[in-house]
């Protein structure tokens, strides 16, 4: 990670305004204000591992606030997965709160208004997630924002030093490796939901464990209605029902995880010399002639002119 925004040599007078335009460069969308008349101070370093940006951020008393109106003007499609690492917080969003104290962690839907509140000097290390990673309906996850989530035992015990690791590296991950790291970090976060969410509704309990089944089991061809069903045990025709529920099928929405990471690989300019047919293989599509049909299909262009556009806008050549 790279500091990006500091106020070290900032007069002290101007410290507080220095921050909030510094940070408004790098985070859209937020409405910043101090919660105390002392001296200010804050650090600000950012790095990535994938598509996940990583920020660690040390700071004196401020408030954060995602407002509806901002919501509108600047909308954002990800989640923001906050680990406090000293000092506390408040969050808030859809009408839940919750206090933060060291080793908490916190989950807020950036596409829906929120707010950090430090009351004293902290540091804390936030996960941007792109919120199609998750493999969760964002209804689900809405029932954990804004809800402490304790690192004592459980999956967050393992989470957590994971996300103040990463925080602390001095440089960003890229290549096969960043990748491999970023569905890691996807993996945990999805566990750490899922535990919390174990006293839903047995539909959405079960939709769960039907989502991570099969998103760990993309690269498998062999994967269907039939092996998924028997793995849970439940009918194929119950499993058909659950999905019909959510507006999809089960067909549809294991197509639609499997292209969107084509995708990302297709965009990515560290595995740019591999043959579109390794990428489509690697996802369980072997007929790489209907692949690229319903690539085409749903994102309107062949998977090749898709890489050519994507690693142009990447490079800038």
């Amino acid at each position: 990670m790279r500091t990006i925004i500091t106020t070290e040599s900032v007069a002290q007078a101007d410290r507080f305004d220095h921050w909030v335009y510094e940070m408004s460069q790098v985070f859209a969308g937020l409405d910043t204000r101090p919660v105390s008349k002392g001296p200010f101070q804050g650090i600000a370093a950012r790095g990535s591992v994938g598509s996940v940006q990583l920020n660690s951020i040390s700071a004196g008393p401020l408030r954060v606030r995602r407002t509806a109106r901002l919501c509108a003007q600047y909308e954002e499609d990800y989640y923001k997965v906050a680990l406090q690492i000293s000092g506390t917080s408040v969050v808030e969003q859809g009408g839940a709160q919750t206090a933060l104290g060291p080793g908490d962690i916190a989950i807020c839907d950036a596409a829906r208004p929120y707010s950090f509140t430090y009351v004293g000097d902290f540091r804390t290390v936030i996960l941007l997630l792109p919120r199609p990673l998750l493999p969760l309906r964002p209804e689900a996850v809405s029932e954990v924002t804004a809800h402490r989530i304790s690192t004592d035992e459980g999956v967050g015990a393992v989470v957590a030093p994971f996300l103040q690791s990463l925080g602390e590296q001095d440089r960003d991950f890229v290549g096969p490796a960043a990748h491999s790291l970023m569905d890691g970090t996807v993996s945990l976060l999805t566990a750490l939901v899922m535990e919390r969410l174990d006293r839903a509704a047995p539909h959405d309990a079960m939709m769960l464990r039907i989502r991570a089944y099969i998103e760990h089991r993309l690269a498998d061809p062999e994967l269907s209605p039939d092996t998924i069903a028997e793995a849970h045990g439940i009918s194929r025709r119950y499993l058909f029902k659950l999905f019909a529920a959510e507006g999809t099928t089960v067909a549809g929405w294991i197509r639609t995880r499997r292209l969107e990471h084509c995708a990302r690989d297709l965009a990515n300019s560290d595995a740019a010399d591999q043959p579109i047919g390794m990428v489509a293989t690697r996802w369980g599509l072997l007929d790489h002639r209907h692949f690229s049909r319903v690539f085409k299909s749903v994102y309107g262009e062949t998977p090749r002119e898709f890489r050519r556009r994507a690693l142009v806008d990447v490079t800038g050549e």
